[in-house]
């Protein structure tokens, strides 16, 4: 009885075949960091020569094929592992599903869930085959961003992908035109004649100089007649730059 009685109150503890273990650094983290670094600073050379980067609010957004360079950086790539129809009664789209492998490897690492409706401002009126292949796009570039984000903020970026965005009214649309000028230019325009030419690589409203649209003369005005170098300037059937701004 004693024995039975020994057996109950015992609060010895009792190893167990299980073993638990801290977490611990896979790397060191400032090497991690360094090569982050880098990651992030190639990255932003790519965004900077890109035609039309995605900016809303002073912020720039990463579209997927972005998100694709990063995961290149790191040999990670991004597989749609399925898709199906959505129907919530006056609203359907399409599901899409979408997981981040190790290319070398092919083991994943991540995965997401996304979908395009046609309660969505710019899907409203769109075919659904477009609204499958929108599903598509972001769930890739959610499964990417679940891994890589901390890459792209070190480079100044959004983490969220450009194309969940989209609904947000004024979102990826062009900054409107500088009002024009009494001469019918935008202010800021050095273009000549009455009208400002966006390919003009010296007028500043169009960045910083574009040399690669200039010819071997240089980029010449349309508005203004071809007058030879060695012309009279003051002939009457000559008119003057003078004569074509003022009308």
């Amino acid at each position: 009885m004693s024995e039975m009685m020994e057996q109950e109150t015992r609060t010895d503890l009792v190893p167990t075949n299980g073993s638990t273990q801290d977490l611990t650094l896979a790397r060191d983290p400032s090497a991690v960091l360094q090569e982050a670094q880098r990651a992030a600073a190639a990255l932003k050379d790519v965004i900077d020569r890109k035609a039309k980067p995605v900016r809303f609010n002073g912020e720039t957004y990463l579209e997927f094929e972005d998100w694709q360079t990063v995961g290149r950086f790191y040999g990670i790539t991004a597989k749609v592992v399925e898709t199906c129809p959505v129907d919530f009664g006056e609203t359907r789209g399409w599901e899409a599903r979408a997981v981040a492998l190790h290319a070398a490897t092919g083991v994943e690492i991540s995965a997401a869930d996304s979908m395009c409706l046609n309660d969505e401002p710019n899907w409203r009126n769109k075919p659904l085959f477009q609204l499958r292949s929108m599903a598509q796009t972001r769930a890739c570039a959610k499964a990417l961003r679940n891994v890589l984000s901390w890459v792209v903020v070190l480079g100044g970026y959004r983490p969220t992908p450009a194309e969940e965005m989209d609904w947000v009214a004024g979102f990826g649309q062009a900054a409107p035109a500088p009002a024009p000028a009494g001469n019918g230019r935008p202010v800021g325009c050095t273009c000549a004649g009455r009208r400002h030419h966006e390919n003009n690589p010296k007028c500043p409203l169009n960045g910083s100089p574009k040399t690669e649209l200039a010819g071997p003369d240089g980029w010449v005005d349309p508005d203004v007649p071809d007058v030879p170098k060695d012309a009279a300037p003051n002939k009457p059937n000559q008119r003057t730059l003078t004569d074509i701004v003022l009308g």
